[in-house]
């Protein structure tokens, strides 16, 4: 069974705290500057910014959050599911 009826997920807002960010500082702030400034890895850095990230370490999320700066409620955010039931054929 495909229902995902009452199933979360997690998603990344850091796009939108770094054009925030970027806006507040004047000046132009992109993924890999967050990468060059708080020295997390690049891959971790544009797996949050697609929402592609599987698990979160404690570490890049207090950086992240130091360097915004931020909430981690400002940074993830639990919505609902989207629906994967698979088409009928």
């Amino acid at each position: 069974m495909y229902d995902n009826v009452g199933v979360k997920v997690v998603r990344s807002n850091l796009q939108q705290l770094i054009a925030l960010k970027s806006a507040r500082d004047g000046r132009r702030i992109t993924a890999r500057t967050v990468v060059l400034e708080t020295g997390i890895n690049k891959h971790t850095v544009y797996a949050l910014v697609n929402n592609t990230l599987k698990e979160y370490s404690g570490d890049v999320l207090a950086r992240l959050c130091d360097y915004l700066p931020c909430t981690i409620a400002d940074l993830l955010v639990l919505e609902d599911a989207p629906d994967a039931t698979p088409p009928t054929t």
